[in-house]
């Protein structure tokens, strides 16, 4: 387990991509994610609805090489699989607006999602909080409302 770390949040989004920012792939997935109300996956992207529309929220991630059960040590309020489908060497969590180098914890960005390299993976994220603030800005002397627990293995396993 690694985290939680700081991380921003920005047009009620976050997202997971592949190395070379295919930014142009990031609302492909957000209609999906409304099946859902939390998030989907495609080929190099994923995104993630928040509650908070801009600030920091909290995440954690699980990766394993064999398939997880849903995490039970938070009273999670929300919880989606998806597929995901890497063709890069990385994949790492990405910020609408871009990571706020004073609040953010940079390395939440730095962490390698695709941890088997090119594959297809099945990806859990587990939610609470967000339904505090919905739509409102996370101030920064604020405690954090929202928290997030991203779990990734290939999906072979």
């Amino acid at each position: 387990m690694k985290g939680p770390y700081r991380f921003s949040v920005a047009e009620n989004q976050f997202y997971v991509l592949g190395d070379g920012d295919p930014g142009h792939l990031k609302n492909r997935t957000i209609a999906a994610a409304g099946n859902n109300g939390l998030a989907a996956g495609g080929k190099d992207h994923a995104v993630a609805i928040t509650g908070i529309g801009a600030g920091t929220a909290t995440i954690r991630f699980d990766l394993t090489p064999a398939r997880l059960g849903p995490d039970t040590s938070q009273p999670w309020e929300d919880v989606a699989e998806f597929d995901y489908t890497s063709t890069t060497e990385t994949v790492h969590l990405a910020a609408c607006m871009g990571p706020d180098e004073e609040s953010d914890d940079m390395d939440a960005y730095e962490i390698d999602l695709a941890f088997a390299g090119p594959d297809d993976y099945r990806m859990r994220l587990h939610a609470r909080g967000r339904s505090i603030n919905p739509d409102g800005v996370q101030q920064e002397s604020d405690p954090i409302a929202e928290h997030y627990l991203l779990q990734v293995w290939p999906s072979s396993a």
